[in-house]
């Protein structure tokens, strides 16, 4: 796959609270933009991959685009797992000669419509009783009845557990923490883009954040967002025909490994977020190591979750990363900077989809909180969801 596809349009719409729009709507106004950004009709995209969680199908954006012939279409299934699986199965497609332009989206009233972090989407209540809606973990029939219903509980659970096994108190754990969230919402202040552009956020303001789930407070979560984003791929020759700045894939991977999805407290190790071997292979398919990446773009569905990204691909040791975050930073003059639009704790939360978005304007020289000289860029999902882009 090295630098056999190319990243030639993206586009989104504004992050809001609420859209006042259908999802279709949404990604429509994505799609378009990102065929504008790549100076391409809508009828020249003749593959679609999408989310399996997104309410809008491959058959309704056909239809609507005008496209004469959609010879590629699939979806991948779950949330953050999706983000880079996206990538990795349009590159596929078009590597394998099936499709040539392949338009990638997510689209969501996440705040406006079907809250994923309320409990009641996966634990319905039957009379007096309540039970697990389907048997997927955290929502399932050993653990939702007793109140485990969503998985930012259980990224609390993981982030205590994290604390014990690296030795240190939860206190430490959470100026760790609380570095990470101010940081990016340092990020979103200078973002125009970004939810929380006109709200500012210090460690004074972090710490009285209300506890949501111990230990993880109100700023360690994301946002809930209305919005969209979408990004069209195309084979390598053809990028370079359609704009002077393609932005190649290098690698890209999706993978299952045990516990991974479900996400679970049942693990035997609670502590490691990657199969055997995923990280290294992405590397090695990429032709680069952790030292040459200039920007990284890490799912945080918590700050908890973002952070411990630093280990999964080698910019910290096991156990370390609280240490890094407040030795390093993830700042603009740090080893690495991460989440340079804000994240989903500051920018938006659309499923890792702006995550790609922002890795692209980064080697473009056009992101708002531009990092210098950027000439690799990471976007991953831990050991679940991961791609590397190059100039």
């Amino acid at each position: 796959m090295y630098r056999k596809t190319a990243v030639v349009g993206i586009g989104q719409t504004e992050f809001s609270r609420d859209s006042g729009r259908t999802e279709w709507e949404l990604a429509l106004e994505a799609i378009l933009a990102a065929a504008a950004d790549a100076g391409i009709e809508p009828s020249e995209i003749d593959g679609i991959v999408r989310y399996a969680y997104d309410n809008v199908t491959q058959a309704m954006l056909a239809r609507t685009l005008g496209s004469r012939d959609i010879r590629w279409y699939g979806e991948i299934p779950f949330g953050g797992i999706a983000q880079c699986g996206v990538v990795a199965q349009a590159s596929a497609a078009i590597a394998a000669g099936i499709a040539t332009t392949v338009v990638v989206y997510r689209s969501l009233n996440e705040r406006s419509g079907v809250r994923y972090g309320r409990a009641e989407r996966n634990i319905p209540s039957d009379g007096e009783f309540v039970h697990a809606a389907t048997d997927r973990s955290p929502a399932g029939q050993f653990s939702g009845p007793y109140g485990l219903h969503v998985p930012g509980q259980v990224m609390a659970l993981w982030a205590r557990r994290y604390a014990y096994e690296a030795g240190i108190t939860v206190e430490q754990l959470t100026e760790a923490l609380g570095a990470v969230a101010v940081q990016q919402r340092n990020y979103a202040n200078t973002n125009p883009a970004a939810m929380m552009r006109d709200r500012p956020l210090d460690r004074d303001a972090y710490l009285a954040g209300r506890m949501i789930s111990a230990p993880l407070r109100l700023y360690d979560y994301c946002l809930e967002s209305d919005g969209a984003a979408a990004m069209i791929i195309t084979s390598a020759e053809r990028a370079r025909a359609l704009r002077p700045d393609p932005v190649y894939v290098l690698a890209a991977q999706q993978s299952l490994y045990r516990h991974s999805e479900p996400i679970t407290v049942y693990a035997a190790d609670l502590t490691t977020f990657s199969g055997p071997g995923n990280i290294d292979k992405l590397y090695a398919d990429a032709r680069v190591r952790p030292q040459d990446i200039s920007v990284a773009e890490f799912y945080d569905a918590t700050s908890f979750a973002g952070m411990t990204c630093l280990e999964t691909y080698g910019f910290a040791g096991h156990l370390t990363a609280w240490k890094h975050v407040l030795d390093k930073g993830i700042g603009p003059d740090s080893p690495v900077p991460v989440n340079t639009h804000g994240g989903h704790l500051s920018e938006g939360y659309i499923h890792g989809l702006n995550h790609l978005t922002e890795a692209v304007r980064q080697l473009r020289g056009i992101a708002a909180n531009q990092v210098p000289g950027a000439e690799v860029a990471l976007v991953g999902c831990h050991g679940s969801s991961s791609a590397i882009f190059g100039r």
